[in-house]
């Protein structure tokens, strides 16, 4: 399944979808097929005189945009007679510009059907450019909206530029790529920043940082405090640069007492996916001998570990049906998630905790 299709998995040509800022990349296609409403800040015409002279968009792509938004919430760029009508709301790599994240998902809320779905593909710091920025929380969403910002603030413009970070020249990678972190900008630039908050037009930025844990926590804050009123149904991590999240309407019912808990372990594993970064340090950045790259490497190994065990879970669960354990399909799942790891370095004690595994899983099906 690629990525189009995980992404709209749920979804039918029938339905009605509106998707935001495809721009020369949409999702869900009109030429497709689908039943796309296109929201965007210019008119086709426009965008493909914007990106003309991008090397590599083909803007061919750029598909006749429906609704100009020139401000405001999306939803006032829609007719009041369309609000609540669409079975989808789709935007990939949209919301992190956004100025006023909250905003921006009311007026998601809005416009589609009391059934309907918000589909989100988000970067994630840990495997992008966004690496050494700190996860945006819920207090920089309040002061966002309570301020109706419009315009990007002086620490985003600061933040976005002078913390860039690219890999080989990319702008998104794997999870474990070790490779040096180059900073894209040099810090002599930094004073250049500070104006561009006070500029009469927008200027764009990633504004909102997040790792999966940090967005649910986010979402689960702003709908306890009324601002919002969603659920998140699913979110599911990419191999590469993003994750992923299916949105419903509908807080989820929680005592106050659940709320803490759920606050609090949703924090605890924030810390924990961002402890993930560590696999990309180069030792080297700490000394071979140094005690810091023995804690390291204690701390990588106890990761790897851990994740090993959750592919172990995971195929269970995929080989598990109303007969039991199918073993074959079981085997098969730990041997490709086993093809995938290094045979050298921290990673490869994945290898030992598959095979531990593997053998009492089927050790427990056999009655053994």
């Amino acid at each position: 399944m690629d990525r189009t299709q995980r992404l709209l998995r749920s979804l039918t040509k029938d339905a009605r979808l509106v998707e935001v800022g495809p721009s020369f990349n949409p999702l869900a296609p009109k030429r497709d097929g689908w039943n796309t409403f296109v929201i965007d800040h210019a008119s086709r015409d426009d965008l493909v005189a914007k990106y003309k002279a991008h090397e590599g968009v083909d803007t061919t792509r750029i598909e006749e945009v429906d609704f100009v938004w020139q401000g405001g919430s999306l939803a006032d760029a829609v007719p009041a007679d369309q609000h609540g009508t669409f079975d989808a709301f789709i935007a990939s790599h949209v919301i992190e510009h956004t100025t006023d994240v909250v905003t921006f998902l009311k007026a998601a809320e809005t416009l589609i059907r009391p059934d309907g779905v918000i589909i989100l593909a988000v970067p994630d710091k840990r495997k992008c450019f966004d690496f050494y920025r700190h996860p945006s929380t819920t207090g920089d969403a309040l002061a966002a909206f309570l301020e109706k910002r419009s315009r990007h603030d002086t620490r985003t413009h600061f933040e976005f530029i002078m913390r860039t970070v690219h890999k080989g020249g990319a702008p998104g990678w794997h999870a474990d790529d070790t490779r040096e972190g180059i900073i894209a900008i040099p810090f002599e630039k930094a004073h250049e920043q500070l104006g561009l908050a006070a500029l009469p037009e927008y200027v764009d930025a990633h504004n909102w940082i997040f790792v999966p844990s940090s967005f649910r926590l986010m979402l689960l804050e702003l709908t306890a405090m009324g601002y919002l009123d969603l659920r998140v149904e699913e979110i599911a991590e990419a191999e590469a640069t993003e994750f992923y999240a299916w949105l419903r309407r509908g807080r989820e019912a929680m005592t106050p007492t659940e709320l803490q808990a759920a606050r609090r372990h949703l924090m605890d594993l924030t810390i924990v996916e961002l402890s993930q970064q560590l696999r990309q340090l180069p030792v080297s950045l700490l000394g071979e001998d140094s005690a810091e790259a023995k804690v390291l490497d204690r701390i990588r190994e106890a990761d790897f570990r851990a994740e090993a065990t959750q592919i172990v879970l995971a195929a269970v669960l995929a080989s598990t049906g109303w007969r039991g354990l199918d073993r074959r399909k079981f085997q098969t799942l730990i041997a490709e998630a086993s093809r995938s790891i290094p045979v050298s370095g921290p990673a490869a004690v994945q290898h030992l905790v598959l095979l531990e595994g593997a053998r009492k899983v089927l050790g427990l099906a056999s009655g053994a």
